[in-house]
């Protein structure tokens, strides 16, 4: 028996009594984190969640509610809450809030829970911290390291008759070795991402956390000045990161977007081309269909550097005569968004070795240093960003190099995209890139 169904049937029959229409959005799931530290168990975590949210709308107006609850009594508790919020908090738009109606949704099934024994993950989780430790006598500890399972749901009922679920489950872990020599100490780490726990290896996932420790050692401070860069294909998402925000409609609307107005016009390197993918399944941000009900799709957004689409939900695709790209986001607790999927940016035909040797001198920068939200001003598209790296010379490594600040504006950084490399940065992220070339950069060293 569908409870859920049977308990929203007769939400909705209230919501039409009340001239208002509904949603629900039910979301949760299950997940076990393992961790060592100086090779004892230190964390077991095992934890279940689950929670409704709704959302009513009453011409124009929208109210939330939500509950962890998810008895017949609660979530008509709940979508009465959401029914006096809406009436409460009027909005001044004329333009009326649809709902998404029913549609064929695209065909995924990343549900496929294994029967893994217990004793198998945690010695993932303890191979993690022990091969980081036997690697190299200069590893002094593994401050981070994890194994995790999870997996999550998520299901979308509407008034207009949507009633949709997907499930996923996957694998993930980590490891960050400290290295010693001298005066000098490095952390640095790597991590992986599978749908199946026969793809994991652990043993690996250490080594190049340790390898990546160990070649930072004895880093030196860089030179204040100009110079070429490549920034790591696992460091480029954080310069997507400080862009996504612009492709929301709704930050367009809200004059809040420095891409506003600029639809249509080069804004970018030719070189650069980036695409939402919310089927990608290697990508963590894949589904099938998004808060709204609707379903997912490939969007482009810059097209040899130019901008091509915001991203929208139905009630800014009305609101801006836009395509609606189904991009609504939210989670029970939250009100209506909208926000990206998996960002793929297109790879180039270079090699990193090939990039690091375009000029006399480049900086190859492998690790942002410090939080985004702390060194990028959103309102100007200005970073000023604490980093690490190498720096290379006619191709070859002269050595690590630490303590310096990159420096620019994110629009000036998209436009200088001079090369791309040919791989992309590893799976469990949701954004893809591939090393990228950038003729010059102001960085502040020594």
């Amino acid at each position: 028996m569908d409870t859920i169904k049977q308990s929203f049937e007769k939400i909705a029959n209230q919501a039409k009594q009340d001239g208002a229409k509904v949603e629900m959005l039910i979301s949760g799931g299950e997940s076990l984190k393992l961790g060592y530290q100086q090779k004892k168990l230190e964390k077991f975590e095992s934890t279940q969640t689950q929670m409704a949210g709704l959302r009513v709308i009453v011409g124009p107006s929208q109210g939330y509610a939500y509950t962890e609850n998810l008895s017949e009594e609660a979530l008509l508790r709940t979508y009465k809450d959401a029914l006096t919020n809406a009436k409460t908090v009027q909005s001044t738009d004329a333009v009326e809030v649809p709902l998404m109606k029913p549609q064929q949704i695209p065909a995924m099934d990343l549900f496929n829970p294994e029967q893994v024994a217990m004793d198998q993950k945690l010695e993932v989780a303890r191979v993690l911290e022990d091969a980081c430790l036997s690697l190299d006598k200069r590893v002094e500890s593994v401050p981070y390291s994890g194994f995790s399972e999870s997996m999550s749901f998520r299901r979308i009922l509407n008034s207009e008759g949507v009633d949709q679920e997907f499930k996923q489950n996957y694998y993930s872990g980590y490891a960050y070795a400290l290295a010693k020599e001298g005066e000098s100490s490095k952390m640095d780490g790597d991590a992986f991402f599978a749908r199946s726990f026969k793809d994991i290896d652990a043993k690996a996932t250490s080594e190049k956390g340790v390898k990546k420790s160990l070649s930072r050692l004895g880093a030196q401070k860089l030179k204040t000045g100009n110079y070429a860069v490549v920034i790591d294909r696992e460091q480029f998402p954080t310069v997507i990161a400080m862009i996504s925000g612009y492709l929301s409609a709704k930050e367009v609307h809200e004059n809040k977007s420095l891409l506003k107005g600029k639809l249509g016009q080069k804004i970018a390197s030719e070189k650069f081309q980036l695409i939402d993918d919310a089927l990608n399944a290697e990508g963590v941000a894949v589904r099938p269909f998004d808060s709204e009900g609707a379903p997912s799709q490939k969007t482009v957004l810059f097209e040899n550097g130019v901008l091509k689409n915001y991203l929208t939900n139905l009630e800014y695709a009305k609101k801006m005569n836009l395509p609606h790209t189904a991009h609504a986001a939210r989670s029970p607790a939250s009100s209506m968004d909208i926000a990206p999927t998996n960002l793929v940016m297109a790879k180039g035909s270079k090699s990193l070795q090939e990039l690091l040797a375009k000029y006399d001198k480049v900086v190859h920068l492998t690790e942002f240093a410090g939080a985004l939200h702390s060194g990028f001003k959103e309102a100007t598209g200005d970073f000023s960003m604490p980093a690490e790296g190498f720096l290379y010379e006619n191709g070859k490594m002269v050595g690590a190099i630490d303590q310096f600040v990159m420096s620019g504006n994110v629009l000036d950084l998209l436009r200088d995209i001079e090369d791309l490399g040919n791989t992309y940065n590893d799976p469990g992220s949701s954004t893809f890139t591939p090393d990228v070339l950038i003729k010059s950069l102001s960085f502040a060293g020594a």
